[in-house]
């Protein structure tokens, strides 16, 4: 075999291979972006993973065993430094390593062996080269042509047991790689259609693994946008019931004022002896109603309606509500959307104020504003929960994660139909969400 022409493991030239598949495997998984960490943490990681993986190379077991070290040494990095679940990192790892098989089998076994004779001649650090070039060409190229379908919004969600099922086509896989006759060069003939089999096996391999992800990932979607829509309808729901109740309301509002105020007007007369208790009686009436009419004046009725509901609610949590909020130019928005990224706004900021310990102050701050034809929707709270540093957003803290979570998102799309964008920030344990619209100046005029 050429193999027993190249340098031994232990030789630190070896050390090239090892830099190189690395570097490899950090120009695959950029799509992921890196973690938020210190310089020093980063450097650490990237060391600790260097010297594990040249570790494996040194201790060379046999394929099986590598196989499942450089998968878990993989995996661990990518959890510890990358925006990715668990359950991705799995999956890409293998992705990575099947690749890096392909470009090996073809590299020593379908181009160096059959080139034995020509090869032979040369020095070990020679075709330690060629092998560790062709390689890493092979390689690169592999991961080229399957990085498009391996990311993907879907595919950040699996979890575990997702990904072990993705990835059960790996157990037939290291079976035959392993098997003793594959590797029998006394038949020449044989020899090559082994070579052949193994890279087609390799191939079929990855490409059920990543067909199956990418089903599986399409499904995540699906249900992900079936849960926004609901969450989106129980919104507008929530706005229309609230409306169907405020008209109520106002229309006996100004009627029930007039009768309580000539009920005030008979006590002070002195035309009863009880006008103590018929004061008292009306002050409580009046205090009764005047939360359920609409007290919010921000311009855009979908807005007045949310927002009275929203606030008497933050004041039955023990939360301080400021709603500074013009929505005078919102009226192109219609009162599906607008509920959508106001309402989740509102009720994110609540839910996470709930969370807050009893003796901490708890504000919510809503501001909607305008700014060179643009509408900036903010609204800050204070917070002590959970982000989702993997994906890049925010995570829910409910248990039923299946369930619960898509309330950024939803609000992120329905901005984004509108040509805008979202973003969040966390200073000072303060939680701020910004959103970001063009206003159309002809349909703010027109309306």
């Amino acid at each position: 075999m050429i193999t027993n022409y190249m340098l031994a493991y232990t030789d630190p030239f070896w050390i090239v291979a090892s830099a190189a598949e690395l570097a490899l495997l950090v120009a695959f998984v950029r799509p992921l972006g890196r973690k938020r960490m210190t310089s020093i943490k980063a450097a650490s990681c990237g060391i600790v993973l260097f010297a594990l993986w040249h570790g494996v190379h040194l201790l060379h077991f046999d394929f099986v065993f590598d196989f499942i070290l450089n998968i878990a040494v993989i995996t661990a990095y990518l959890a510890l430094t990358r925006n990715t679940r668990n359950g991705q990192s799995l999956y890409l790892a293998c992705v990575f390593l099947l690749c890096s098989e392909i470009g090996k089998i073809i590299t020593v076994d379908g181009i160096m062996q059959p080139l034995f004779s020509a090869l032979s001649p040369l020095s070990a650090i020679a075709i330690t080269s060629i092998w560790i070039a062709l390689y890493v060409a092979f390689d690169a190229l592999a991961l080229f042509a399957i990085s498009r379908w391996v990311f993907g919004e879907g595919v950040g969600r699996l979890s575990w047991s997702q990904s072990l099922f993705i990835l059960l086509p790996l157990i037939p896989y290291t079976y035959i790689r392993t098997s003793g006759y594959v590797y029998d060069s006394t038949n020449h003939t044989l020899y090559q259609d082994m070579v052949l089999i193994l890279v087609l096996l390799s191939v079929c391999t990855i490409a059920i693994i990543v067909a199956n992800a990418h089903n599986l990932s399409a499904q995540i979607q699906r249900n992900e946008l079936l849960h926004m829509q609901a969450l989106l309808r129980e919104q507008h729901m929530q706005y229309l019931a609230g409306k169907t109740a405020v008209d109520a309301v106002n229309r006996r509002y100004h009627d029930l004022k007039q009768y309580i105020g000539k009920i005030e007007d008979l006590g002070r007369g002195g035309y009863t002896p009880d006008k103590h208790d018929i004061e008292e009686f009306a002050s409580a009436v009046k205090q009764e109603i005047e939360p359920l009419a609409c007290e919010m004046q921000t311009g855009n009725e979908v807005l007045d309606i949310l927002l009275t509901e929203k606030r008497r609610i933050c004041w039955d949590n023990g939360i301080r509500p400021a709603f500074y909020v013009d929505g005078g130019k919102l009226g192109f928005m219609n009162s599906f959307d607008l509920c959508a990224i106001v309402g989740n706004a509102v009720d994110n900021a609540i839910e996470a104020s709930q969370k807050l310990p009893s003796n901490e102050v708890k504000d919510i701050c809503l501001t909607i504003t305008y700014t060179n034809d643009l509408a900036v929707i903010q609204c800050r709270n204070q917070f002590s929960g959970a982000i989702d540093c993997e994906t890049a957003s925010i995570g829910t803290t409910k248990a039923d994660t299946e369930n619960h979570g898509f309330g950024i998102k939803s609000m992120r799309l329905t901005a984004e139909s509108y040509g805008g964008y979202l973003s969040w920030d966390i200073a000072d344990d303060e939680f701020v969400l910004t959103i970001m619209i063009p206003i159309d100046p002809n349909e703010v005029i027109a309306r």
